[in-house]
């Protein structure tokens, strides 16, 4: 079943010459491993994707990279996070991690003063694309999963969210986002209110505030936990906002833009 939440939004419904075509989303695949030719056959309609729990050491990264040329990928630029190490025990895997963009535009890892432990626990990255000659800053978080192997789940997420939103919403300027599954609903952390007092709102509360549309759960059709914060220069060009349900087993994509040709969607009026 595919969810469509679809409305024109913002002051972009006919985008002048000056405005880049865009589509910014984020999904969880549970892993990418082999998953290549799958991501482009179904999400080619992005510029630029947010991506949770990659489990890609360097090793199945470059794997990945390769798959995508394979594949014949309308995206030139995957940049990931700390590589997840390259373990074989149980326990590792019970702990999935690795976040990654993927980006139709030149993109690359901003310098960030995030501390070491976090940076390398393969949870966070903060990136930069040049869509036509604007630059759109983007951090991607994936949250610790509620879990006897993660004691300090909350904790630690509230940390690492809160990191990343002072680089995102007070060191960069410009269209900007902060997106993942950060594995804790909404509200429930610090990190909420303050992007909302910096002006970031997520896709689902904007398609919600301006069309009525009713919120999708995204993980395991059960919790709201997938989110994609976009700042007011991004919502001011917004027309869509897509959840598409039947790409993934356990997370939606979640998905804005402001060209609804580019991605198909018959947009309300």
């Amino acid at each position: 079943m595919t969810c469509f939440l679809c409305c024109r939004i913002g002051e972009a419904a006919n985008p002048g010459p000056g405005c880049p075509n865009f589509a910014i989303g984020v999904f969880n695949p549970s892993g990418l491993r082999g998953k290549a030719p799958y991501i482009v056959s179904q999400l080619s309609f992005g510029d630029i994707w947010a991506i949770s729990e990659t489990h890609l050491c360097s090793h199945t990264f470059a794997q990945f990279r390769s798959g995508l040329r394979f594949a014949r990928s309308p995206f030139q630029s995957c940049v990931g996070g700390h590589p997840v190490p390259a373990q074989n025990n149980r326990v590792f895997h019970a702990s999935s991690k690795g976040v990654a963009v993927l980006s139709k535009h030149p993109t690359r890892a901003v310098p960030t003063d995030l501390p070491p432990e976090m940076l390398q626990s393969s949870r966070a990255v903060v990136t930069t694309t040049l869509l036509q000659d604007v630059w759109v800053t983007g951090g991607t978080v994936y949250g610790e999963p509620d879990s006897s192997f993660y004691p300090h789940q909350k904790m630690n997420n509230a940390a690492l969210l809160h990191s990343v939103a002072n680089h995102v919403c007070y060191l960069a300027r410009g269209p900007r986002f902060i997106a993942g599954d950060w594995n804790v609903e909404r509200h429930s952390l610090p990190v909420f209110t303050q992007l909302e007092a910096a002006g970031f709102r997520d896709l689902q509360d904007i398609a919600h505030q301006h069309c009525g549309r009713p919120f999708s759960v995204s993980c395991k059709g059960a919790t709201r936990k997938d989110f994609c914060y976009v700042s007011p220069e991004l919502q001011q060009l917004l027309v869509a906002v897509h959840v598409s349900q039947d790409i993934f087993p356990h997370h939606v994509s979640l998905t804005g833009g402001n060209t609804v040709s580019l991605v198909r969607w018959d947009p309300l009026t």
